[in-house]
């Protein structure tokens, strides 16, 4: 069963004493892709998880930046316009860096019926497959980590909404299996998130930014206390 919102105040410590190295995996959702639009502050959800979490040590993981963001260590794993297969391709050098937590948010593009964008096809089922391919490399890589897998956000979209639901049924398919097998791996229900807040139809206004890092926060909150351990060596 997916987590979904439970409105958790903010500011409520997680695991106060043992540092949250996160790593945020995904796409332009992820990058933050439009948040500097509008007097934003380039960040995407990452700032506001932050200030979510303050009672607690973050510590964000990743080789990748946004020029448009102001954040000290504003570091994440994603790709703007990228699938599943290319994050999976691509993910290994911040999965090095040993997060505790992961967060990702994958198959927005993979749902395009634009050939050129979903470069492996927009079938969900494939899809969904691939998906597990990159939790099962990422188990492998951090097997301490905690995996949170998105039911990803909904589309206005026309032509990309009827698979993309499709697709957002099918994560916690994929998830199942390996949260039985023992993994520390949990589907997290973004598909609530309302469209009205998306400026295009797929990535969020500020205000939509804002709310991706709360439910983030959220989620990170009904992870199982003993599931959350110290991270493996330095900081990145």
């Amino acid at each position: 069963i997916p987590l979904q919102l439970k409105n958790t105040a903010p500011g409520t410590p997680i695991k106060p004493g043992t540092e949250l190295r996160i790593l945020a995996v995904g796409d332009s959702i992820t990058y933050g892709f439009l948040s500097d639009q509008d007097d934003g502050d380039g960040n995407g959800y990452r700032l506001r998880l932050r200030q979510y979490l303050s009672k607690d040590k973050v510590v964000y993981a990743g080789t990748e930046t946004s020029p448009t963001g102001n954040m000290t260590d504003g570091y994440f794993a994603a790709w703007n316009g990228k699938t599943i297969q290319y994050i999976a391709d691509h993910v290994g050098p911040s999965l090095e860096q040993r997060p505790n937590i992961i967060l990702l948010h994958a198959g927005t593009n993979d749902m395009n019926p634009n050939s050129a964008i979903s470069t492996e096809g927009h079938d969900p089922v494939a899809a969904s497959e691939r998906l597990g391919s990159l939790i099962d490399k990422m188990t492998v890589a951090c097997p301490d980590a905690v995996i949170l897998v998105a039911m990803i956000i909904g589309t206005c979209n026309a032509e990309q909404s009827p698979q993309t639901k499709v697709f957002q049924s099918l994560v916690p398919k994929v998830v199942t299996p390996r949260l039985q097998a023992g993994k520390h791996v949990l589907a997290v229900d973004f598909s609530t998130f309302g469209l009205g807040n998306l400026r295009d139809c797929i990535h969020p206004t500020n205000q939509g930014y804002q709310l991706v890092g709360y439910y983030w926060y959220d989620f990170i909150a009904q992870i199982p206390r003993d599931w959350i351990t110290a991270p493996v060596g330095k900081d990145p």
